[in-house]
Parts: C-alpha cells; sequence; structure tokens
C-alpha cells in the first residue's frame, strides 16, 4: 500500500489529503472486502462498515506504519469514518513535519 508522498529536503514529507483518504480506504478494503470505491467517507467505521474495535486499530496501525506516525491514543477515539481518519493523520504529519 502506497501513498503519494513527496520529500522537500528543508520541510519534509508532504502528503495530499487525497492519498490519504485513498491509503486508508485500501486498508479498510482489504480488512472488510468492500471494494474501496464503495466506501464512502462519511461512512461510520462501526455501522455502515461493519468493523470492530480490533479492525478499526488494525485501520490505524495500518495509517501509522504507511505513513510514519504515531496516532495518539486519544485521537483514536475520535475516528469514526474515514474523513476522521483523514484528519487525524494529516495532523499527525504535519506534527512530524514540525519536530
Amino acid at each position: 500500500m502506497l501513498a503519494h508522498i513527496s520529500f522537500d529536503g528543508e520541510r519534509g514529507v508532504h502528503m495530499d489529503a487525497n492519498a490519504i483518504r485513498d491509503t486508508i480506504k485500501q486498508s479498510i478494503a482489504r480488512i472488510t472486502g468492500i471494494p474501496p470505491d464503495e466506501i464512502g467517507d462519511h461512512a461510520s467505521y462501526r455501522t455502515d462498515l461493519g468493523l470492530d474495535s480490533l479492525a478499526m486499530l488494525e485501520v490505524a496501525v495500518d495509517a501509522e506504519v504507511c505513513f510514519r506516525v504515531k496516532i495518539p491514543d486519544e485521537h483514536l477515539s475520535q475516528i469514526k469514518c474515514v474523513n476522521d481518519a483523514v484528519r487525524v493523520v494529516a495532523e499527525c504529519l504535519a506534527i512530524t513535519e514540525q519536530a
């Protein structure tokens, strides 16, 4: 699973929100068997996609590995849909860039 990442020696890694979204949808598709193009940005992980807490954690770990970030535990509870995951990953990437 590869995302569209560019590297700027002075400013670090840059990630397009669409690339984050596509990568997260690929992860969900791998876990659920639902084609990525059928996964809505606002689809509830639990209700619409049928993810249990373990599967939701697996999606988060996939994102951490792919984007080389650490998602703080307090942010994991904020992730209820793809858009939430995109926002949290983008925030973590921004923090990583500043470090």
